[in-house]
């Protein structure tokens, strides 16, 4: 009886997520991460760079499908990508030449989330809250130079890690809607993610890939 339950659950939410209103939209915004984790740490303490130097562009895109008039499940992907061209802040090479060593960090994302409309999603002003989860591919890399602090020597390397982590996020935005069929709308995002490096990495601690999305994205309603 409960499995002949479940499938009746099953069958009604998909039959009104096909005859629901939909909504395709085209994000671009910027991305900060956090980067709280001693791997980081000790990059941004011995290489010149900070924390607002990983500050850049995402990109993305999100089809959403509308649960009556408060609630939609949605699911959005997108990419971001960052390099650094770097050198140690305090060593150089004995004739001067700065040692350089440089890193990036690319995430890509397909998650999906469940969205609160509180006053709807029809109005000219709709604000709206969210959480979900997703997958995302990173890939961290590190190249270069790298000193030897035990006997000061420096050595050309290439470290890196590529693979896929579960990662959760949380939403709130509002947006507004010009006509029937079209829209915008601002967001901000909080990105939880932290990913388990490579053997290159040995010793250290999960990366750190969380942070902040601010997006402006242009919406179009489709009914």
């Amino acid at each position: 009886m409960k499995k002949i339950n479940l499938c009746i659950l099953i069958l009604l939410v998909l039959s009104g997520i096909s005859s629901a209103n939909q909504a395709f939209s085209l994000k671009i915004g910027l991305f900060q991460p956090s980067l709280s984790s001693d791997l980081w740490d000790i990059n941004i303490e011995n290489l010149a760079f900070g924390k607002q130097d990983m500050l850049d562009l995402y990109y993305g895109a999100e089809y959403e499908f509308f649960l009556g008039s408060r609630f939609s499940i949605s699911f959005n992907g997108g990419t971001y990508n960052k390099t650094i061209y770097s050198q140690y802040k305090d060593w150089e090479y004995e004739d001067g030449n700065p040692i350089l060593q440089n890193l990036s960090l690319r995430i890509t994302s397909l998650e999906a989330n469940l969205k609160l409309y509180p006053t709807g999603h029809k109005g000219k002003l709709y604000p709206f809250i969210g959480i979900g989860a997703g997958i995302f591919a990173w890939r961290y890399a590190q190249w270069g130079d790298f000193l030897n602090f035990e006997d000061l020597s420096v050595q050309e390397g290439y470290a890196e890690t590529s693979t896929y982590t579960l990662g959760f996020n949380a939403l709130a935005g509002i947006g507004f809607r010009f006509n029937r069929s079209f829209g915008l709308f601002f967001e901000a995002k909080y990105q939880y993610l932290k990913g388990e490096l490579s053997s290159f990495f040995e010793g250290f601690e999960k990366l750190d890939l969380s942070g902040l999305k601010y997006n402006l994205g242009f919406t179009f309603f489709f009914w």
